[in-house]
C-alpha cells in the first residue's frame, strides 16, 4: 500500500510539474505574427461589367472607392496579425495557404483560406486572429461583386454617382453594414445575408432597379431608405431579432411587395410619403413573438393606406388624425378607395401588440 501511495504521489507531481512547465513554456514562446500583402486587379481585356469574387475564411472585409485616379481596377490590402502562445518560429504559413495563391487575376477571385488546425500543435490551441482585407474599387467601373465570409464582418460604402450591377454580401458569423452616399444605381439585384450577426443598410438617392433583399438568422435588421427608387420587391427577414424599417419619400417604378418578418422580436416601421409614389405597394409585416409598431405620414391627396391587423392574443391600437378611420382589424385613410397610389399591409403577431399611428392628407 505504501508503494502504491508513493506511486500516486510521483504521478501527481509529474502531471502538475508537466502542466506548469507547459504553461511556462507557452508564455515564454508567446508572440505575434504580423504580415501585410497587396494585390491589384489588372484585366487583360476589360469588360463592361467586371466580376469580382471574395472568399474569406476569417477576417473583416471593407469595400470602399478610390478618391484619386488609379490605374488598377481593384486594389486589395491584407493585414494579418496572429497572436498566442507557442508562436516562436511560426509564420503565417503555419495557419494559411501561401499568399501566392490568394489572388487569381484570370478569374478575378480572391481566396483567403485557413489551414486545418493541427491538434498536436499547441500554437493552434491558443491563437487569435486580427485580419483585415480592404478593397478599393474604382468609381468609373461597373462591378458584379460577390463577397463570402465564414467568420468576420463585411462593410461597404458606395461613393456618389457610382453604378453597380449585382451585389451579394454574405457572412456566416459576423455583421453586414451597407451604405450608399447618393445618386447610385444598382442594375442587378442586391442581397445582404448573415447567419449570426446584425445587418444595417442605409441608402440615399439610390435606384434599386431589381429590388433588395436582406436576411439574418440571429441578429437585428435595420433598413433605412431616403429618397430612393425601388424597381422590384423588397424583403427583410430575421429569425431572432428586431426589424427596423424606415422609408422617407420612396418611389416605385412598378407595383412591388414589401415584406418584413421576424420570429422572435419586434417590427418597427416609419413610413413617410410626401412625393408621388408612382406605383402601389402591398406586403405582410409579421412576427410570432413581439410587437408591430408603425408610424405613417402622407401629405398627398392621391395617396392612401390600409393596415389589416391580426393579434392573437394581444391588443390592436390605432391613433391618428380625422382623415383616417379604424374598425376592428382594419385601419385606413378615408381616401383609400379613390387614391391613385396605395400602401396596403397585413400586420400580424401571435404574441404581442399592434400599434399604428397614422396621419394622412
Amino acid at each position: 500500500m505504501r508503494n502504491y501511495n508513493k506511486a500516486l504521489i510521483i504521478v501527481a507531481v509529474l502531471v502538475v510539474g508537466g502542466g506548469i512547465g507547459f504553461v511556462i513554456t507557452g508564455f515564454a514562446s508567446a508572440g505575434s505574427i504580423e504580415n501585410s500583402f497587396n494585390f491589384t486587379y489588372e484585366p487583360i481585356s476589360p469588360d463592361p461589367i467586371e466580376d469580382l469574387t471574395f472568399n474569406v475564411d476569417i477576417g473583416s472585409l471593407l469595400f470602399k472607392y478610390n478618391t484619386s485616379p488609379t490605374a488598377s481596377y481593384a486594389k486589395i490590402d491584407v493585414n494579418i496579425e496572429i497572436t498566442g502562445l507557442y508562436m516562436a518560429g511560426k509564420t503565417y504559413l503555419d495557419f494559411f495557404h501561401p499568399n501566392t495563391g490568394w489572388w487569381d487575376n484570370a478569374t478575378s477571385t480572391f481566396s483567403l483560406l485557413t489551414l486545418p488546425d493541427v491538434w498536436f500543435d499547441p500554437s493552434h490551441w491558443f491563437k487569435s486572429y486580427n485580419i483585415s482585407i480592404v478593397v478599393t474599387l474604382r468609381t468609373d467601373v461597373v462591378y458584379d461583386l460577390t463577397a463570402l465570409a465564414s467568420v468576420g464582418s463585411i462593410e461597404m460604402e458606395v461613393a456618389d454617382d457610382v453604378i453597380i450591377n449585382e451585389l451579394s454580401l454574405t457572412t456566416s458569423t459576423g455583421s453586414v453594414k451597407f451604405k450608399t452616399l447618393g445618386d447610385n444605381l444598382f442594375t442587378g439585384s442586391v442581397g445582404l445575408e448573415s447567419s449570426t450577426g446584425s445587418i444595417e443598410s442605409y441608402a440615399t438617392r439610390t435606384n434599386f432597379s431589381s429590388g433588395f433583399q436582406a436576411s439574418t438568422s440571429t441578429g437585428s435588421l435595420i433598413l433605412n431608405y431616403t429618397n430612393c427608387l425601388m424597381g422590384d420587391n423588397l424583403y427583410g427577414e430575421t429569425s431572432t431579432g428586431s426589424v427596423t424599417f424606415k422609408s422617407y419619400n420612396m418611389q416605385y417604378s412598378t407595383d412591388i411587395l414589401l415584406n418584413l418578418k421576424t420570429s422572435t422580436g419586434s417590427i418597427n416601421s416609419d413610413l413617410y410619403q410626401h412625393i408621388i409614389m408612382g406605383a402601389n405597394v402591398t406586403g405582410t409585416w409579421e412576427t410570432s413573438t413581439g410587437s408591430v409598431n408603425v408610424v405613417y405620414r402622407d401629405t398627398l391627396v392621391n395617396t392612401g393606406f390600409r393596415f389589416i391587423s391580426s393579434a392573437s392574443p394581444g391588443s390592436i391600437n390605432y391613433s391618428g388624425n380625422g382623415t383616417v378611420t379604424g374598425s376592428g382589424g382594419i385601419y385606413s385613410s378615408m381616401n383609400y378607395g379613390s387614391a391613385t397610389y396605395r400602401y396596403q399591409f397585413s400586420l400580424d403577431t401571435s404574441t404581442g401588440s399592434i400599434n399604428a399611428e397614422a396621419y394622412s392628407a
